[in-house]
């Protein structure tokens, strides 16, 4: 009876938390949750609140339940998370390439050294169901983030001012496109097995190796990457998030990873 009673008082406060913290977001962005007259979010005190950050934020996890996720950002907001609300759940183990098994799919993106050899500073191994977070891959990678692709150079195109946009698009080999003109680099996507783990060879589709080659460091990360859930989610883990907007239940991202300080195989989901 005890323990029954006990789970419905841990019930009931995470309702009150929650219920709070809905308030407490809709305070912030008003009761239609729309920017007022000049453009800005404004707290009941008139203090312009910052946009959501485009490019992500780091937060730390301080609760957990199969349903939600608390998150604390370093100036001390909490955020609840639904579950629901989050279109891609994942977690990163901290491992080393001896733990890469021989059916697991490898992914490394780096500069192009050129004769099939990359320099990634971190390497992500998918295992087991989540093989299929990836797929084998290997493309050249321009420094505006486009895929390398063959044209037809009998295409023939007839250019005039107004046509500069579509001039550059046009790419590949048969209209190659300088690294240097953006001061970026190409760089290599590579998804595949390990061929071999001294040096590190990733076989890659249609019978390609790419070699890793490491930086003046002599050192790349290594993590395997799984499905979210919370049940692997304890207070202190470190989340990294992709906010697309605030509601009255809680943030909604598009995507929230967790960091784990160690590797899955000693991860003890019962602790």
């Amino acid at each position: 009876m005890r323990e029954v009673l006990g789970r419905r008082r841990n019930r009931q406060r995470l309702r009150t938390w929650l219920a709070f913290a809905a308030a407490a977001i809709l305070l912030v962005l008003g009761a239609d949750g729309n920017a007022n007259a000049q453009g800005q979010r404004r707290d009941a005190l008139g203090r312009r609140i910052p946009d959501l950050p485009p490019q992500g934020a780091w937060g730390e996890i301080i609760h957990a339940t199969p349903r939600w996720l608390i998150l604390q950002n370093y100036d001390g907001q909490q955020f609840p998370i639904a579950v629901q609300d989050i279109s891609e759940f994942l977690i990163r183990w901290p491992t080393t390439i001896d733990d890469v098994g021989p059916n697991a799919l490898i992914e490394a993106i780096g500069p192009d050294l050129g004769s099939n050899m990359v320099r990634p500073s971190h390497i992500d191994f998918f295992d087991g169901a989540d093989r299929n977070l990836v797929a084998p891959t290997y493309n050249s990678v321009l420094p505006n983030n486009r895929i390398v692709t063959a044209v037809d150079p009998g295409f023939v195109r007839l250019m005039n001012a107004w046509d500069y946009a579509g001039q550059n698009m046009l790419y590949g080999w048969a209209f190659p496109v300088s690294p240097g003109m953006t001061g970026i680099p190409s760089r290599l996507h590579v998804v595949g097995v390990l061929a071999d783990n001294n040096p590190v060879r990733i076989a890659g589709p249609g019978n390609v190796v790419a070699t890793v080659v490491p930086d003046e460091s002599n050192r790349i990360t290594v993590t395997q990457v799984t499905r979210g859930s919370t049940s692997y989610a304890r207070k202190g883990d470190v989340a990294f998030i992709m906010p697309v907007q605030v509601t009255p239940r809680g943030l909604v991202v598009s995507q929230l990873i967790l960091h784990k300080t160690i590797p899955l195989r000693l991860f003890n989901p019962n602790r």
